[in-house]
Formats: structure tokens, C-alpha cells, sequence
């Protein structure tokens, strides 16, 4: 993964602060962001089957408002 110099310095000010090592800090959030997309992924699909579609019916259908929630 090829960062700039500017991402490397950012990742390791937030790490420090947080008590992490650089490697450390990239694993842990790329880890909870991955856990955070799963758990939307599962809500819209949980969204789309109370509308009686697949998740892709309907993204094509066009997104859900806060009416449709």
C-alpha cells in the first residue's frame, strides 16, 4: 500500500495518541471498518427483504428515503 507522506504522518500522529504503532493503528481501522460495513450491508439487505426485493432490486430501484425506513 503505497501512502503519501502526509497519510503516514496523519497515521502515525492518531496512532500515538491512541497508544498505537503505526501497523498496528492501520490494522485496527481497517478492522472496524470492515466490521461496520458488514453491519450495514446486513441492514440494507434486512431493508430490501421487508420490501419484498434482493439488495440489488433495490439499489436499481433507486435508494430508500427515511419513509421507506
Amino acid at each position: 500500500m503505497d501512502l503519501t507522506p502526509g497519510e503516514r504522518d496523519a497515521i502515525a500522529a492518531h496512532g500515538s495518541a491512541l497508544g498505537l504503532s503505526p501497523d498496528d493503528y492501520i490494522h485496527r481501522t481497517a478492522a472496524e471498518r470492515a466490521v461496520a460495513w458488514q453491519g450495514e450491508r446486513a441492514a440494507f439487505q434486512a431493508l430490501a427483504r421487508r420490501h419484498g426485493q434482493t439488495a440489488e432490486e433495490l439499489v436499481r430501484r433507486g435508494s430508500p428515503t427515511d419513509s421507506d425506513l
